[in-house]
Formats: C-alpha cells, structure tokens, sequence
C-alpha cells in the first residue's frame, strides 16, 4: 500500500470506523447498498443489540454516509456516501480483504 493510500485509509479510519459495530455497519451496507433497514433489521443482520446498532448508525448519518427517512412511523436508513465518501469506503472494504492490512486497521479501530 502506498503512502497516500495509508494516509487516506488511516484517515478515514478515524473520521468514521469508531467501533467494530460501526465497522460490521458500513461493510454491511457496501455490501448491500440497496437496502433500506430499521434499526431492528440490521440488528438481526448483523447479530448486535439494538442500542449499539442504533449508535452507529446515528454516527454515519451524522458523517453522510448513511441518510435516516421517515417512513410512516418505521425510520429506515439507506446508504447513501457521496461519490468521494463512497470511493474511501471502497478502499476502506478492498483493505479488509488484505490479513495484514485487516489486523491494522483492527488494532487501529481498538485503539479507539
């Protein structure tokens, strides 16, 4: 990985990648990017409790990369990353295919 690669990445890391519930959020979602969940959904996708769910999800909507919608009485949330935000998560998700680049960017996010 070059220099601006792992500037960028380590960047992105700390603006965004908080938690791990916060990690398993946005890898879900780039994974699945048409998808327009509750907090209750997700927290079945994903095998978290509803409270950690619903704080990283309301950390990446605060960020942009997700948008909260009012559906009636149900609020889902849909990804929706800017172009820019959108090219740092797929280096950010491309990252975690790497092992060592993996256990960085988990040592980085437990130093948190």
């Amino acid at each position: 990985m070059n220099k601006t690669m792992d500037d960028n990445l380590k960047s992105f890391i700390r603006a965004y990648v908080s938690s791990l519930v916060v990690w398993a959020v946005i890898v879900f979602y780039h994974q699945n990017p048409g998808v327009r969940d509750r907090i209750s959904d997700l927290s079945r996708h994903l095998g978290r409790c509803e409270d950690d769910i619903k704080g990283a999800v309301e950390h990446l909507v605060l960020k942009g990369l997700l948008k909260r919608e009012e559906t009636g009485s149900d609020t889902v949330y849909i990804y929706e990353p800017s172009p820019d935000l959108l090219k740092q998560v797929n280096a950010f998700v491309n990252a975690l295919d790497i092992r060592d680049l993996r256990l960085w960017i988990l040592s980085e996010v437990l130093d948190k």
